[in-house]
């Protein structure tokens, strides 16, 4: 049937419809009904009608927007196919079959209905609403842009339209423009929960963990039941390493909804985080058998497994992940870095192919590039490995930037600089207290991927020993570079006793937790480096691990390591260059200023001879000799990092002078590290 004919049924309906008093009335009873909010009685009478009068697409348009209003989406998306089969002229009718099509994530059909929708009426900012939604699922994120903005250039204050159009600059790592999505969709409508939560979720990726909180906060005390609301408090909880926090956010949301995937995923990572890793897993195989088998749950599990040590069932959970979504990012790059190796020509196949999927997030390619990279490198193709890791660099460069986040190698000099001038010989010659002489902390520093997380693992083997790995609270207590907050009393390196003694004794009570019986707590945080004449304030009992390896090496390592952290200077080998090299010098300048111990650990000497440098390290935390430190590898401690697979072995020396096959590309580092003169 042609639409020349379905209208001219149609017609010949309401002359049927028209001519039926009982129709008639059942259909203005039902209008009255659904007017009056009395949604029972209305959906009772408007399938009266369509029992009288099949063909009225009126009642199944309606009983569509009942059904929806009731949170049954499934029959409202029968309801709403049912009306447009009957009414292809009525442009409303469209633009809701499009907005209950995304709902059941079915974007082709909400597409099409949009569409058909706006060659009926090109400015009807509902339908260009629904298209930038259809069209952003389907990965044409271009496409999505322009329909959203086209929805709110024809209705400036449509609310919808501005909390997707932030929700799609996030997506495209727009982090600045989605806030200001969000704060435009507050301004019209400030009591909008969804509109708050949303834009604590951007400022959290921003870094302004406080604003991101205080909007969590104002969303859940406008709809105290409002799930997302929790969810992304929890997440704000996270960032900030407050794992009781978080934890008790994420559980809000479930209670809230019941079965609220992304939260019960987020509580079982940060039970896992926070050293419950019986709970952790437990919650893990929760998700895996109500959801038959849920990838994401597949891929957190095996990360829970791999920190655990237990390797073999990681790598079956990452496969039987990336088997059920190929394109989930995080299982496919710890299948790679595990056994990639061991990965066949057609799966290596199959996974360059999943690149050209569109709809895949841009933070899953990234790690597919990565993937891709470790794979090449396993095998020995170092040409191709190198050509995955330049671009899984440059699509994470380029995220972060959008994200308002880049490094300018002569700013970080200069803020070198500025530590190297705060924290000089006189600020220590003061021989002000205030700080804490316990010798408990031991703080590992250097650059990532230098050895810091073996030589934490071969020192926290000692039975006297915890290593509490990357807890990165100097930072937040004291600032970027250890010179305090914005409190007149803490702030520089001149802070007053009050302010050192506060932070030395927060610092510690972190520090100490699980851990009071220990002779010495590590603190593993590599970027330490950048606080140590605070340290020297707060703790000048402390002791400090500088790691070192040979700088191309490093370099390059690092150049090849997708690390979660927002890293700027990592995703380019100049600028990977250029931090080495002023590291370097700030590590001379605390070797010549700081009264505090630093013993150099060199990684190529530990490769060489492990029982003799880990038997100076032991002595220099002060501790009898134990030979259980040599199986290190054995250890059953979480391991967080980067290099958790690598210290589950034994030492092993193929990483030294890893950076010899890729010579060829390594100009830029080179170049780097001899500096900008």
């Amino acid at each position: 049937m042609n639409r020349k004919e379905r209208r001219k049924q149609r017609q010949q309906a309401k002359r049927a419809l028209k001519s039926d008093p009982t129709a008639k009335g059942l259909l203005q009873k039902a209008r009255a009904s659904l007017e009056g909010g009395d949604l029972a009685n209305a959906e009772i009478e408007f399938r009266a009608v369509t029992e009288r009068d099949n063909h009225n697409a009126e009642a199944f348009h309606m009983l569509a927007l009942i059904a929806y209003r009731q949170g049954h989406i499934e029959d409202a998306g029968e309801m709403i196919l049912e009306a447009i089969t009957r009414n292809d002229d009525d442009p409303a009718l469209h633009a809701n079959c499009g907005a209950i099509m995304n709902l059941l994530g079915r974007p082709l059909e909400a597409e099409a209905s949009s569409r058909h929708a706006l060659e009926m009426k090109p400015d009807y900012a509902e339908a260009h609403n629904n298209l930038a939604v259809a069209l952003e699922v389907q990965g044409r994120l271009d496409e999505a842009l322009e329909s959203g903005l086209k929805a709110i250039e024809v209705n400036p204050d449509y609310l919808e339209a501005h909390i997707n159009l932030g929700n799609l600059k996030l997506r495209r790592g727009e982090v600045p423009e989605a806030i200001e999505a969000y704060q435009a969709a507050i301004r019209i409508a400030p009591d909008n929960a969804m509109a708050r939560a949303n834009l604590g979720t951007a400022l959290r990726q921003s870094g302004d963990l406080e604003a991101a909180e205080e909007n969590c906060r104002q969303a859940i005390g406008l709809n105290p039941q409002y799930a997302e609301a929790h969810n992304s408090l929890g997440n704000v909880f996270k960032a900030k390493e407050d794992w009781e926090a978080a934890k008790g956010a994420f559980r809000g949301a479930l209670r809230c909804r019941r079965g609220y995937l992304d939260a019960h995923l987020n509580l079982a990572g940060v039970m896992f985080k926070a050293g419950d890793v019986e709970g952790g897993e437990a919650e893990y195989r929760k998700i895996l058998d109500a959801n038959d088998g849920l990838p994401e749950a597949r891929a957190g599990l095996g990360v829970l497994l791999l920190a655990a040590g237990r390797l073999e069932e990681a790598v079956e959970n990452f496969k039987q992940a990336v088997e059920a979504k190929p394109g989930l990012g995080i299982a496919q790059y710890n299948l790679a870095t595990a056994a990639g190796a061991d990965i066949s020509e057609d799966d290596v196949t199959d996974l360059r192919e999943v690149l050209d999927d569109k709809r895949i997030l841009e933070s899953d390619r990234t790690l597919i590039h990565f993937a891709l990279g470790e794979i090449g490198d396993q095998k020995g193709d170092y040409e191709t490995a190198f050509a995955d890791f330049e671009a899984g660099n440059r699509l994470r460069k380029d995220q972060l930037a959008r994200g308002g986040r880049t490094f300018d190698a002569d700013e970080f000099d200069q803020r070198v600089d500025g530590i190297i001038s705060a924290f000089c010989a006189e600020t220590f010659d003061q021989g002000r207290g205030g700080g804490n002489a316990t010798e408990q902390p031991v703080f590992i520093v250097g650059m990532p991927r230098s050895g810091t997380t073996l030589v934490e693992q071969i020192a926290a083997s000692h039975p006297e020993v915890i290593g509490k790995g990357e807890i990165d609270l100097i930072r937040v207590l004291c600032g970027d570079d250890g010179d305090g907050d914005s409190d007149s009393d803490n702030a520089g390196a001149g802070a007053g006793e009050k302010g050192l003694a506060g932070q030395a004794a927060e610092y510690l009570a972190r520090l100490r937790d699980q851990a009071e019986d220990a002779a010495r707590i590590i603190d593993k945080t590599p970027f330490n480096f950048l606080t140590l004449g605070r340290i020297q304030l707060m703790f000048p009992g402390a002791r400090v691990v500088h790691c070192r390896r040979d700088a191309l090496d490093t370099g390059l390592s690092c150049f090849r390591q997708y690390f979660t952290a927002a890293h700027e200077w990592a995703c380019d080998l100049a600028d990977i260059g250029r931090y080495h090299r002023a590291h370097e010098r700030l590590m001379d300048h605390w070797q010549g200023v700081l009264s505090l111990p630093i013993l150099s650990v060199d990684y190529e000497d530990l490769i060489g001879d492990q029982e003799k440098v880990s038997r100076r390290l032991i002595e220099f935390l002060g501790l009898e000799w134990d030979p259980v430190c040599l199986d290190f590898h054995q250890s059953k401690r979480m391991v967080f990092t980067a290099s958790n697979w690598q210290v589950r072995k034994p030492i092993y020396k193929s990483a030294i002078g890893r950076a010899k096959a890729y010579d060829k590309f390594l100009r830029p580092l080179k170049e780097g590290l001899k500096g900008s003169g």
